[in-house]
């Protein structure tokens, strides 16, 4: 069942049999017959097929999450018995939005590298979306599905944001009671390349938008998170982000029964994105099944 629950995520990873087979170097009709024998093996459809595109069901959203654990797990175990047929090298570079590279990324990849001690790696903090088909990045990690559909993506975190400044601050200002009190505040925001930004509020059935005036912004979220820590203003960071220096009270959250966020939507996904082409290096491959693994635990 190991070889079939492969060929299912490569097919996945894929979008289609014709482009698994592609890179497996099979013939597609028996990528077909390894998932047929699998759904019966299971006793439930894994995917739906058509001429156009190919769909996961629930069962088979289900199944490709627990496959990758799996496979990362048993891919986990063979490098600990140093059982590997080959050796995993080679250069690997990645592209990350900065909070995520800063906070999740870098105590992570040495622990990578102790898996793979033959591999380099390289880690780009941008905050900016970068081309993987032209640029040198085999990896990245976004904010938010990717909308070009020949990718291929993992969800790693849901997340949502808190609004929240320092005592320091609050000891000057009051703490506003409700969203539209952030007027009369300083307030530290993202760049953005447009003339306004807004700032989304949810409770229940109620919904606010608040245009904020930021005294100071910055493209990346850590200069917000340490101007907000030295009572600069109120800023709206990633709950991930800032965690730490809420509970060990160096910022306070503001306005608790409002859910904040930074666009319409009140929860945000985070993504590791990568190309077909990519996947096809057992580095890159090894790299997506440890963060999936990560993930899990």
């Amino acid at each position: 069942m190991i070889e079939a629950i492969r060929v299912f995520v490569r097919v996945v990873d894929a979008g289609s049999f014709s482009a698994a087979a592609e890179l497996l170097g099979r013939n597609p009709s028996s990528l077909t017959r390894r998932i047929d024998q699998l759904e019966h093996e299971l006793g439930a459809k894994l995917m739906i097929r058509s001429t156009r595109r190919l769909e996961l069901t629930a069962d088979g959203e289900q199944f490709y999450s627990q496959a990758l654990e799996v496979l990362a797990s048993l891919e986990a175990i063979q490098t600990r018995i140093g059982r590997r047929k080959r050796v995993v090298g080679g250069h690997l570079a990645i592209n990350a939005f900065d909070t995520y590279g800063r906070e999740t990324l870098v105590p992570l990849l040495p622990r990578f590298r102790a898996l793979y001690p033959d591999a380099t790696v390289s880690l780009s903090l941008d905050n900016q979306l970068v081309d993987l088909y032209q640029s040198p990045f085999d990896v990245a990690i976004r904010f938010g599905r990717p909308s070009d559909s020949g990718l291929c993506y993992r969800p790693l975190h849901s997340t949502t944001a808190v609004l929240m400044a320092s005592p320091a601050y609050l000891q000057r200002h009051p703490p506003p009671e409700v969203p539209g009190d952030l007027c009369q505040h300083d307030c530290l925001a993202f760049f953005r390349q447009r003339q306004y930004t807004y700032w989304h509020f949810s409770k229940g059935d109620q919904r606010q938008k608040v245009r904020i005036k930021p005294v100071l912004s910055s493209p990346g979220g850590t200069p917000l998170l340490l101007w907000c820590r030295e009572g600069q203003g109120v800023a709206l960071l990633n709950r991930y982000f800032v965690d730490k220096d809420l509970l060990e009270g160096r910022l306070v959250a503001l306005l608790p029964d409002w859910q904040a966020s930074l666009t319409e939507h009140p929860t945000g996904e985070i993504y590791m994105v990568w190309t077909a082409a990519a996947a096809t290096r057992p580095l890159v491959r090894a790299f997506i099944d440890f963060m999936v693994a990560e993930r899990g635990s």
